[in-house]
């Protein structure tokens, strides 16, 4: 055994001997936490989450005594590699979450670091306040990486950075010792200064070097609000606040704050008590101390915001608007330009946003104004829209006051970075330079000349981020797969250090330092003071095993590179899904970039196994990252994230690389919910690409009895209804429910569906005996289709185990007038569920030929399961591509949100009984990631006295048989417990609708209640 493997093999067994969190040092966990959102990847030895405080020193403690480096990890989205290292990775996320209490006199609350920001802003709420920095990331970054890297967000021109709200810091130092580190009078401070310990060592290093450099730290630290390079040495010399920012008791009586000028000279703000060190702390990447908790400063909700939104011709005019704006005090002003803009066109869960949006404009600027006084922010916004007319480039002008209107503009400029990831093609706007920060009235020059920088490189860029601090995103496109875009980067990156030099500003303004940008600290700031960052960084940590190689000593920035360039796969795996779109398998992948957008945990649906578990290889980056790594080809050196299986063959596939045993363990809770498909910016569709899996690994290898019943389930079906009593009798037995739990996996504390006997298709063949009922299947049948005449999805799920639904559903129908027919198929839901790729195509090619001749003749095709109706609009176009699929595709439609549509476009007239009440509805998660629940919700408003509430609950958690299997029970149990099911339980009179089967199920399973469809509330109660 050699020394490396000895030294692991110790660290292992001491960590699982201390810690109670959990310890991995698995192969999977290893690759999941190689990368977070940036271009970089380094294969940690293992990963800790702890539990408690005391598994965080002792994890810091081992790996510090054997010399192990220790990399402290947020939410995994920083854009400059700072939450990746060799070592061991601590994720605080999962367990060290906790909220303190609110000291709501004093404005102060501890957390502790996997506290996540809108977790934290819920609960202060209802104190009406909230933290002040607002990122980007809010539903997802921790307050442990905010404070990592001095965060500061949208509204930095009121409430500065993070820097400016942190009041103490508990740490763990390099050592495993522990220290708390706030405010002291001066006597204190002289007494840490005599401390023999490593916190004494940190104490005199700063010390040493404030003494010794002021006067040059001062002159090389930007004068700007927005500067995070380096570590904060200015904060520990100037007498008040370094970030310009007026502080929450500076409030104006009406509410409003008084932003700052873009610079921030001294002596502008109230004292700093001597002795600090927080201001050295945040912000330093986690390279001098971990953050075990904190104590941080609250500010006052504003009770009223408002939206300005104008559009301009040009870059140029926009950012000349700049001063206008900033006269009039807003709290934050956004750029957007033409690429960020086009490419929210194209996101389906923004088409209703980007109705804002009048033409192409070339840039828009969001300007926000807030206060507690309704009245002061319309006057600011028309004020600020009055001003504007007539301005040179402006082609439209927006106010959004109401929150309808406001909230989701706001949230499109969160979108940003997964938007530009999700460009297709290889070359896309990077990372690199886009975190430049200067003076706010030099912008439109500094902007201009930075455009001429791209040009000169044969490209352009994405132009974005605060406009009102100066500070802008600005990402070239490039192909950093390629060996030239890997070149080119760094020549930009030459030119642009130059730049920022000449501007007075600063190289990072939000972003960082991390793997990007550390190499040029010595340029940006000197050899003096660099040399000064790195003796505060050998007091604090003499050993370097704090992430290292962030902020000083840092490799090259095209070092440690996600795909080595040059290096890309050779070719995609072979599929049977079609992913042109995507420009192949790989590319479709990779349109993740690891924002982990899909770590949020409030609002939408995804992702609902994250949700429970809160385990990285539960988001749907984890998923993505999985099946990137298995098909990258794995470095040169022996980094290499890949699981050990892959290079020994062990366990994949042989006819696919993405076929391997260690991608079941990622994939195994994914529910295909679809949700990442729309609230992912990048539209990421891990159900595709988990459907693709599924078929790949289970090409050379046995199928579960359970899969194989669902593949079969259209023709099982029938069979199970005409013995319906004996079958439904046999479920009910306990012996049985134990031996299809040993034999299928179906768990026993489920109940089944209960087949009918007189299903659907059986009752509308009885009654259409007379009244000309056909199905869609006969030959020429849609050659003497009527006008009026619709094609009804009769799914195996309504038909046999629901057949109310379809009755309901035909009732309705020939009520409008319309004759109905039946499409006498099935969709490949169930295939497609577990992988059987190969028999959906044959279904899908089928269904095509016999749906297609119906949707050429202008014949809607309707549904009533979301997951089977989505089926013909999503999967089968790209089971049998063509012009046949794609006309199916446009035809198929949800038959609630049809029928709306007619009576309010077509003058429809529809007899829908009243039903007076309160109603919850939950729509499917198909439905609500592809078409939305707007159709459903416009027909339930046809039901007089209806009132109904569309619960924003997530999923429900069954999704089809996840929720049946005995291996995914528990967690199906959890999910829905975590929204769904307190929402119906606290509204006993209401009401209960959804539109899934597999909801409803699921309703009932947990509450004992039973959820309607939308089209039996109406049709109202059947006839007795």
């Amino acid at each position: 055994m050699d020394f490396a493997t000895e030294r692991r093999d110790s660290l292992v067994r001491y960590l699982r001997r201390h810690v109670a969190g959990e310890v991995r040092f698995d192969d999977t966990s290893r690759a999941l936490y190689s990368t977070d959102a940036s271009h970089y990847q380094i294969r940690p030895l293992g990963v800790v989450v702890p539990r408690t405080a005391d598994d965080l020193a002792v994890a810091v403690q081992v790996a510090a005594d054997l010399n192990v480096p220790i990399t402290a990890r947020g939410a995994g989205t920083s854009l400059s590699g700072q939450s990746i290292g060799p070592g061991v990775v601590i994720d605080c996320s999962k367990y060290m979450n906790a909220v303190g209490e609110v000291d709501v006199t004093g404005r102060r609350v501890r957390v502790q670091p996997g506290v996540v920001l809108d977790q934290l802003n819920r609960a202060l709420a209802p104190h009406g306040l909230m933290f002040g920095p607002d990122v980007a990331t809010a539903n997802r970054a921790t307050l442990g990486g905010m404070i990592g890297n001095n965060s500061a967000g949208a509204r930095s021109v009121v409430y500065g950075q993070t820097v400016d709200h942190v009041r103490a810091l508990a740490v763990v130092l390099s050592d495993g010792t522990r220290a708390e580190f706030a405010p002291l009078s001066a006597p204190e401070y002289e007494r840490k200064l005599e401390l023999r310990t490593r916190e004494g060592d940190a104490y005199r290093a700063a010390a040493a070097v404030v003494r010794d450099h002021a006067a040059e730290i001062v002159a090389r630290t930007p004068q700007i609000v927005r500067k995070v390079s380096g570590y904060n040495l200015a904060g520990l010399i100037e007498p008040r606040r370094a970030g310009g920012v007026s502080p929450p008791s500076e409030r104006a009586p009406s509410g409003r704050i008084s932003p700052p000028s873009g610079t921030a000279p001294r002596g502008a703000h109230a004292p700093r008590p001597p002795g600090s060190l927080v201001p050295l702390l945040v912000g330093s990447e986690g390279t001098l101390a971990v953050v075990a908790e904190a104590e941080l400063a609250l500010v006052p909700r504003p009770k009223h915001r408002g939206l300005l939104v104008p559009q301009f011709a040009s870059l140029g005019a926009a950012l000349d608007a700049l001063r206008a704006c900033l006269e009039l005090g807003p709290s934050a002003v956004e750029l957007m330009d033409r690429m960020l803009i086009d490419l929210a066109r194209t996101q389906r869960s923004l088409k209703d946003t980007m109705a804002a949006v009048r033409g192409r404009p070339e840039a828009l600027l969001m300007v926000e104004f807030s206060s507690d006084d309704a009245a002061d922010v319309s006057y600011r916004v028309h004020e600020l829209q009055r001003r504007l007319a007539g301005a040179a480039g402006l082609t439209a002008s927006v106010p959004a006051l109401d929150a309808a209107t406001r909230d989701p503009l706001w949230a499109l400029r969160s979108s940003a970075v997964p938007l530009l990831y999700g460009m297709p093609g290889d070359a896309k706007p990077v990372t690199f330079c886009e975190d430049c920060a200067v003076a706010p009235e030099r912008l439109p020059e500094f902007a201009a000349r930075f455009r001429e920088i791209f040009r000169r490189h044969g490209t352009d860029g994405a132009f974005y981020g605060h406009a009102s601090v100066g500070c802008l995103h600005i990402r070239p496109v490039l192909d950093l797969h390629a060996t030239a875009g890997v070149v080119t980067m760094r020549k930009i990156m030459e030119e642009v250090t130059d730049l920022v030099l000449a501007f007075g500003g600063s190289l990072s303004g939000e972003h960082g330092d991390g793997l990007v940008r550390s190499e040029w600290n010595r340029k940006m700031f000197g050899p003096v003071v660099y040399d000064a960052f790195r003796r505060v960084k050998r007091g604090f940590d003499p050993g370097n095993v704090l992430n290292p190689g962030k902020v000083v000593d840092a490799p090259a920035m095209e070092e440690n590179m996600r795909v080595p360039p040059g290096r890309g796969p050779e070719s995609d795996p072979p599929t049977v899904l079609d992913y042109s779109k995507q420009g192949g398998f790989f590319r479709s992948v990779e349109l993740c970039n690891g924002a982990g957008v899909c770590r949020k945990t409030q609002g939408g649906a995804m992702c609902p196994s994250y949700r429970a578990t809160r385990d990285e290889r539960d988001t749907t980056r984890g998923r993505a990252n999985a099946l990137r790594l298995a098909l990258a080809p794995p470095p040169a050196d022996s980094s290499s994230p890949l699981p050990s299986g892959r290079a020994a063959g062990r366990g994949a596939s042989r006819h696919s690389p993405i076929g391997q045993r260690w991608i079941m363990d990622v994939m195994d809770l994914c529910l295909s919910c679809k949700a990442c498909k729309s609230e992912c910016p990048s539209n990421v569709d891990v159900a595709k690409l988990k459907a693709e899996f599924l078929h790949a690994y289970y090409l050379r290898r046995a199928r579960p009895l359970g899969h194989l019943l669902l593949k079969h389930i259209h023709r099982l079906s029938p069979l199970a209804a005409r013995f319906a009593g004996a079958n439904n009798w046999l479920a009910r037995r306990p012996w049985v429910r134990g031996l299809m739990e040993s034999a299928a996996g179906i768990d026993r504390r489920r109940s089944l569906p209960e087949w009918h006997r007189d299903h659907f298709r059986r009752w509308f063949q009885t009654r259409g005996a007379g009244r000309g009922a056909r199905s869609a299947s006969q030959e020429n049948a849609a050659s003497s289709a009527s006008p009026r005449s619709v094609v009804l999805l009769d799914d195996c799920f309504t038909t046999f185990q629901e057949p109310q639904i379809g009755r309901a559903a035909v009732a309705l129908l020939e009520r409008a007038g319309f004759s109905v027919e039946l499409a006498g198929i099935c969709c490949g839901r169930a295939m497609l569920s577990k992988g059987f790729l190969t028999a959906a195509r044959t279904l899908a090619r089928d269904g095509v030929a016999k749906l297609g001749r119906y949707a050429e003749a202008g014949v809607p095709i309707l549904g009533l399961e979301p997951s089977c109706i989505m089926a013909l609009a999503d999967e089968w176009p790209e089971l049998v591509p063509g012009a046949a699929a794609g006309r199916v595709a446009a035809a198929a439609e949800l038959a609630e949100g049809w029928l709306a549509r007619q009576v309010r476009d077509k003058g429809l007239s529809l007899e829908i009984p009243p039903r007076a009440g309160e109603a919850l509805l939950h729509p499917h998660c198909h439905q609500k990631a592809l078409v939305g629940s707007s159709g459903t919700t416009d027909a339930l408003k046809l039901v007089r006295g209806l009132n109904v509430t569309v619960l924003d609950a997530g999923c429900c958690g069954m999704a089809g048989a996840f929720g049946y299997e005995k291996q995914h029970c528990d967690v199906s149990v959890r999910i829905a417990g975590l929204e769904l099911i307190p929402a119906v339980t606290a509204n006993p009179a209401a009401t209960l609708i959804a539109t899934g089967t597999s909801c409803r199920h699921q309703i009932r399973d947990l509450t004992g209640r039973v959820a309607l469809h939308p089209l039996e509330v109406l049709a109202g109660p059947e006839p007795r």
